[in-house]
């Protein structure tokens, strides 16, 4: 599994630069919140893509994860870089959680179980990583932060009080990697019983970024690291998937999000796309967010006016 990453020296950064890291990511941190309780005053589980501009958050270009599960595709303007083993030895090295995959074409669907096809696909990508765990170095690790402060959406909807709920989203198994790294990258699985849209995206994706941006801000562990990516995978009631990958861009003070390909992850055995939804959910880290020396300019006009933050931050 490939895994890069340049790192620049603490000892290179000055009491100014850190005062100003400190300045932004407060900054960063505030305007996370007003996304989230934009997002969390929407009462219906899609959002049009048109929209999204007047919540602060901008989709960025395809997120290009690949479309032949032998070969990953290559990376590109992402911060995680998928498995890179052959099919073959991926295959052997998850062979015992074979008989955990469910064909759901035989599954009679039950209309009071939202979430029912989710959670079963969940199972075998659960058995999997649980394996690769066992067996990559430095695989993100399945965290208990949630008890921490990290809160992942969960939410139910109805049309209107005392019918049943139409739909339901939940997220699940935040991943980090694990603290020697020291790397802000943070990734999660987002179940979903809606279906994908081409006009629109799912309010679930964006409020697990913004949950997984906003814990990542407010820990303070990465103030020298001007991003932190962040990679929801989402499964869907259709048997279908869907990556996402986001970003708080400093300079548009905007979230961004990266949306892949519909995922088909139906049929009697892992489909092609099944096992690509796994390389990327097993990725490492890469790509450079760290601020270099003397990166920050306190005049930008894209930052926050740091002599009226700077009393307020803690360094």
């Amino acid at each position: 599994m490939p895994c890069s990453s340049v790192r620049v020296s603490l000892d290179s950064v000055t009491d100014t630069d850190a005062l100003q890291y400190a300045a932004i990511e407060k900054f960063q941190l505030a305007r996370m919140r007003r996304i989230r309780k934009s997002l969390r005053a929407i009462k219906i589980p899609t959002m049009k893509k048109d929209a999204l501009d007047s919540l602060s958050i901008s989709l960025g270009p395809e997120l290009d994860v690949g479309r032949n599960e032998a070969t990953p595709s290559r990376i590109s303007n992402t911060f995680f870089a998928p498995c890179d083993w052959p099919l073959d030895v991926l295959k052997g090295q998850t062979w015992n959680e074979r008989g955990v995959w469910c064909n759901l074409d035989e599954v009679r669907p039950d209309p009071a179980i939202l979430l029912q096809f989710p959670m079963s696909i969940m199972g075998w990508y659960e058995e999997c990583l649980y394996r690769l765990s066992h067996l990559v170095p430095n695989l993100d690790q399945m965290s208990i932060k949630e008890q921490l402060g990290l809160s992942l959406p969960y939410r139910m909807f109805q049309e209107r009080p005392s019918i049943m709920h139409y739909h339901e989203y939940c997220g699940m198994w935040a991943m980090f990697p694990p603290p020697e790294i020291e790397l802000p990258h943070v990734s999660c699985f987002v179940l979903d019983s809606g279906v994908p849209k081409d006009d629109a995206i799912l309010l679930s994706e964006a409020e697990a970024a913004v949950a997984l941006v906003k814990y990542q801000l407010q820990q303070g562990f990465f103030t020298n690291h001007h991003t932190k990516p962040a990679l929801i995978a989402t499964l869907l009631r259709n048997q279908t998937a869907r990556l996402t990958q986001a970003y708080f861009d400093g300079k548009q003070n905007k979230l961004i999000l990266r949306q892949s390909r519909t995922l088909d992850l139906s049929g009697p055995e892992p489909s092609p796309d099944a096992w690509t939804l796994l390389r990327w959910i097993a990725s490492q880290p890469v790509g450079e967010t760290r601020y270099s020396a003397g990166q920050v300019d306190p005049t930008d006009a894209h930052g926050p006016d740091l002599t009226d933050l700077a009393p307020e931050v803690l360094v």
